[in-house]
């Protein structure tokens, strides 16, 4: 009987990841540790939404890096990249002045990945439905997947068998074609 992923040791697991590269792999550890990551992230950012997010980012950091590092300990390995990364934001964003509001939110989406929300107008609804099933498959399964069921990209990707690239890809250039056609759509009708 064959090993499932939940049984192998995290080595084993980046070994077996490294030599092909399957996205259920990383989802494994995904699934092992984004508890762990969440809590740092949230005693870092003292925000729920950002703490999820800024767990997103770290992973597909993670992976990225997993291909060119070697890893002996991945839990400590993984504490200590993710709080390399939460103290380059924190830093980051000292660095940075606030933006207003206004410019951080168009009227229907919010230009700047990571975003868990569409922005839409309550009336808007129908239109967004609409707008979801002109796209292509591809990006209409990555904007379903994780805006409507607020799953992670390497979620999406384990789900998909997408890579990472191509899932970010997909899900930026679906909400930009869903904004282009709810626009279209509205200037169509004088809205």
């Amino acid at each position: 009987m064959k090993p499932t992923h939940s049984t192998i040791s995290d080595e084993e697991l980046i070994v077996r990841y490294k030599a092909s590269q399957d996205n259920s792999i990383t989802g494994e550890l995904y699934k092992r540790y984004s508890m762990l990551v969440f809590g740092l992230c949230y005693k870092y950012l003292k925000e729920e939404t950002e703490a999820q997010d800024a767990v997103t980012e770290i992973f597909v950091l993670v992976i990225r890096k997993l291909a060119d590092h070697e890893v002996s300990n991945f839990k400590s390995w993984l504490y200590s990249t993710a709080k390399n990364y939460l103290i380059r934001r924190q830093k980051r964003l000292q660095n940075q002045p606030e933006m207003i509001e206004a410019e951080k939110i168009s009227e229907n989406f919010m230009e700047n990945e990571p975003d868990r929300s569409l922005y839409i107008r309550e009336q808007d609804t129908d239109l967004l439905q609409q707008a979801i099933s002109h796209l292509n498959d591809e990006q209409r399964t990555c904007i379903e997947l994780f805006y409507l069921q607020q799953k992670p990209y390497i979620e999406v990707a384990s789900i998909t068998g997408y890579d990472l690239k191509k899932v970010k890809s997909a899900i930026q250039n679906g909400k930009r074609n869903l904004k282009l056609f709810m626009e279209e759509k509205r200037q169509q009708h004088g809205a």
